[in-house]
């Protein structure tokens, strides 16, 4: 009996020393957002917790586009379908905040991806 228990406690010691393999590397990556094709924020206007607030229909969306953060006025039901996306095969998700956040989801696969926070030592 204390032979077994053993055995178990070793094989789960074991089997949680490889949850943290280089097999499972990528899945510690996350998409990028980008602009979708012909999309621009040239017009958005910037927002935050000390700047004007959006006008009606719009909402204050914070995101990272090429390693730049910046919250802008957009359409909160459409930004996702019309203005950005992922890359790697992620999903566009809006974390409910505020300003509410656009990230990517999922596991990216692929060169145009980024490491993840957690991923660092």
């Amino acid at each position: 009996m204390r032979w077994t228990l053993m055995l178990g406690g070793c094989l789960a010691v074991l089997g949680l020393g490889a949850c943290g393999s280089a097999d499972d590397e990528g899945a510690l990556r996350q998409g990028r957002l980008t602009l979708r094709d012909g999309q621009s924020l040239d017009q958005a206007q910037a927002c935050g917790v000390n700047l004007p607030q959006c006008a009606q229909g719009l909402s204050c969306i914070s995101f990272k586009l090429e390693g730049v953060s910046q919250a802008r006025c957009v359409n909160g039901s459409t930004v996702c379908e019309e203005l950005l996306s992922c890359t790697g095969g992620t999903e566009c998700v809006i974390l409910e905040s505020y300003p509410a956040q656009v990230a990517c989801s999922g596991r990216c696969t692929g060169p145009d991806c980024d490491a993840s926070v957690s991923s660092s030592p």
